[in-house]
């Protein structure tokens, strides 16, 4: 279960319409207890024949996956999944089922059929609709994946989350007890994360909520509120670690750092990371995950992610703050007068790429040096100590990684990465008991650009 830790402000002062990334409320469907009607399917894949009747399906447990393409937990899910129908043939038929709402196509699921296969390199047995509305409407959902489980006798038994897929909870349901599956809840995030239906949510002002504790039907990611003129009042973040917190703040508040700017230096780092914890990672989400509904007023939008960042440092069990730390990193220099950087204007356009390089067109160089930056460049931390100010146009015809190319590319520029070691800003995290001797944190830094 969640745990709720007390964040929790809310006031009736102005008129604000909320608004996130998710479907609109699921309306009624069928539910458990209820018979499936007499269905045509058309529009199948990777099935004998491209139509189908519900009613062919009966005398079998059927499951409907609802899924789609970009879904990763769809991705992983889908293995196990192919292998329980392997293993039940005769018994069970999985159907994929695969909504228009997911803006998915028939090309575009049969690409997939052909990208993914099992380990042995054998296809999925696995059947799916495509561009499905009829199914759509029997059982309404918002989150993916979405699995209805309906008896050999037509009758829908269930509605769970993929975890629930198991050989145990199948052997069960054909034995006619399905009092061991979970039932699935989807979370409306169209509204404040819990806050009561009759609430009159266009004229909420201020609302605050914090919870640890993986939430059952609630997606992990983040999303934005935004208020009529489309500034961001308002973030929905749910189900991450707090290692995902401190990184929006550092994002936010200090957009000159790049993400290896961000430390954590604490002496238990299994509440941080899975990874280090002797908890398996159902256990560790159950416990360490975190999701956190934050609106401000539109006059102090501005303040979003001080005021994230002011719910971490009271509420999470850590702090956050800016600290200079001696760098062995790469400056980046110009090397002559001539100006070979100058851009020729057009759209811009940023195709450099960690793996190859690539070309650059009418951006700040800057652009260039988070690209440097990122996973598979050359190492170090590049520092623009060039001074350029204007757009750049640059092709560099080598992965980021070979130093040695990567200086002769830019060499051609009048550009040079050399060695040094610089005084260079990190925010750093710690345990807050390991800082209570402080008498103050600045919750209010100013923009750093390094």
């Amino acid at each position: 279960m969640a745990a709720y830790l007390p964040f929790l402000l809310a006031g009736m002062l102005s008129v604000f319409p909320a608004s996130a990334q998710s479907k609109l409320p699921a309306k009624e469907g069928l539910v458990a207890g209820q018979y499936l009607p007499e269905v045509t399917l058309t529009n199948l894949v990777n099935a004998p024949a491209s139509t189908a009747k519900l009613s062919d399906y009966k005398g079998k447990l059927l499951l409907l996956d609802f899924w789609s393409t970009w879904c990763g937990t769809c991705a992983a899910s889908l293995p196990k999944i192919d292998n329980l129908q392997r293993q039940f043939t005769g018994q069970v038929q999985v159907l994929l089922v695969n909504t228009r709402s997911t803006r998915d196509d028939r090309a575009k699921v049969m690409a997939y059929y052909e990208k993914r296969r099992q380990p042995d390199g054998s296809r999925y047995v696995l059947p799916s609709v495509v561009e499905d509305t009829v199914l759509d409407s029997l059982f309404p959902h918002t989150l993916i994946p979405h699995v209805v489980w309906v008896s050999p006798q037509g009758e829908v038994l269930a509605t769970t989350s993929h975890e629930q897929v198991t050989a145990a909870n199948i052997r069960l349901a054909l034995a006619g007890n399905t009092t061991a599956l979970r039932r699935k809840k989807d979370v409306d995030l169209s509204r404040p994360l819990f806050l009561n239906a009759e609430a009159p949510t266009r004229q909420l002002s201020h609302y605050a909520i914090l919870f640890q504790g993986q939430l059952e039907g609630v997606p992990q990611g983040t999303h934005l509120r935004r208020d009529p003129e489309g500034a961001v009042t308002g973030t929905t973040v749910t189900n991450q670690p707090l290692t995902h917190y401190f990184a929006q703040v550092r994002h936010a508040l200090f957009p000159g750092l790049t993400s290896r700017q961000l430390v954590f230096a604490v002496r238990d780092s299994a509440r941080l990371f899975q990874a280090t914890s002797p908890l398996t990672p159902l256990e560790w989400n159950l416990r360490h995950l975190y999701s956190l509904d934050l609106l401000v007023p539109p006059s102090q939008a501005d303040s979003l992610y001080f005021r994230l960042r002011d719910a971490l440092h009271q509420y999470s069990g850590y702090v956050s703050r800016l600290e200079n730390r001696p760098t062995d990193c790469l400056r980046l220099v110009r090397t002559g007068r001539r100006d070979c950087l100058r851009s020729k204007g057009g759209p811009a356009h940023n195709g450099l790429l960690p793996s190859k390089g690539g070309s650059v067109r009418n951006v700040p160089l800057s652009a260039v040096v988070v690209r440097l930056n990122s996973p598979g460049g050359p190492g170090p931390l590049v520092v623009d100590e060039t001074g350029y100010p204007g757009p750049v146009d640059l092709e560099l015809n080598t992965p980021l990684h070979d130093l040695p190319a990567l200086r002769r590319e830019l060499q051609r520029y009048g550009l040079d990465l050399r060695p040094a070691r610089r005084q260079l800003p990190y925010l750093v995290v710690r345990e807050a008991h390991n800082l209570s001797s402080e008498k103050s944190i600045s919750l209010h830094p100013k923009v750093i650009k390094p």
